[in-house]
């Protein structure tokens, strides 16, 4: 094993010791109802069912979005960051931006990102505790990419989060399964009012005016762990979140999208993924 190797390594195993350290004893506690678009087929299985410890599915909401003008390729791919986050918020929020990633490459058939994507979902993993499940599915990420199978790719990431979610389950920790599932949401509407803002058509961009997903999550950000909301912007977030149900509720004034529309919730969409990463953005 070579030193960087040796020092990544290191670093995981600090970040997790740490994480276990900060992490107080807390009672369990309801949280608001999923979206039921937004839940995957295996949540339905009831050996796991809906509990608090479900997120919604990245894969789903990427099924929100099918059908979107082309993400423009300065979107599509992003820069990201080359150290692990020190805290467990904003670990768990780039956790859910790589898997968006993941699902934004195949829609754009950039599938010469898919090796450093899955490489980052194991080092983040690692971090977590969930590695040696990630590992598996990095795996078959890449060979789903050499065959061109872009199902089973999708089907693999959808996994790689159920794989986590049940992993946090384990650690008693719904908070970050939450997080994941808000990083890639966000990461989402990033890519899908970057490609209606270039390219807009009002039938099109009506399947991303849904504002009981932002409600949602505002819901959820509320019931965080104190500790939690003290390392990061998440009372900003919850603001931007807020503007976005605003934004995304139409009116019978303004029944329809419009291109203003899209470009404030394009403004909001940029503003939401820098707080949400803590300043690191493309």
């Amino acid at each position: 094993m070579n030193k960087l190797s040796m020092l990544t390594l290191a670093g995981a195993a600090s970040l997790t010791y740490a994480w276990a350290q900060e992490k107080p004893v807390v009672e369990e506690k309801s949280q608001p109802a999923i979206p039921e678009r937004l839940l995957d087929e295996s949540h339905m299985k009831e050996e796991l069912g809906v509990n608090e410890f479900t997120a919604p599915s990245i894969k789903k909401i990427f099924e929100d979005l099918e059908g979107l003008p082309p993400i423009p390729e300065e979107t599509a791919i992003r820069k990201r960051p080359d150290k692990l986050p020190v805290d467990r918020s904003s670990l768990a929020l780039e956790m859910g931006f790589l898997m968006a990633d993941g699902f934004i490459i195949v829609q754009c058939g950039k599938m010469n990102e898919v090796r450093p994507i899955a490489l980052d979902l194991s080092r983040y993993a690692k971090a977590m505790g969930a590695g040696e499940r990630v590992n598996r599915h990095a795996a078959s990420l890449l060979k789903n990419a050499e065959d061109g199978d872009l199902t089973n790719f999708k089907n693999n990431l959808a996994l790689t989060q159920n794989d986590v979610e049940q992993e946090l389950a384990s650690l008693r920790d719904p908070d970050m399964a939450h997080l994941i599932a808000l990083g890639g949401w966000i990461r989402a509407l990033d890519a899908a009012t970057a490609a209606l803002d270039k390219k807009f058509s009002p039938d099109q961009a009506k399947v991303v005016f849904q504002p009981d997903v932002p409600e949602y999550f505002v819901e959820i950000l509320g019931g965080l762990e104190p500790e939690m909301q003290q390392r990061r912007d998440i009372q900003g977030i919850r603001k931007l979140l807020e503007r976005i149900q605003a934004q995304m509720t139409l009116s019978p004034e303004t029944p329809e999208p419009t291109e203003e529309t899209i470009k404030k919730l394009r403004e909001t969409a940029v503003s939401l993924v820098k707080t949400a990463l803590g300043g690191f953005s493309a």
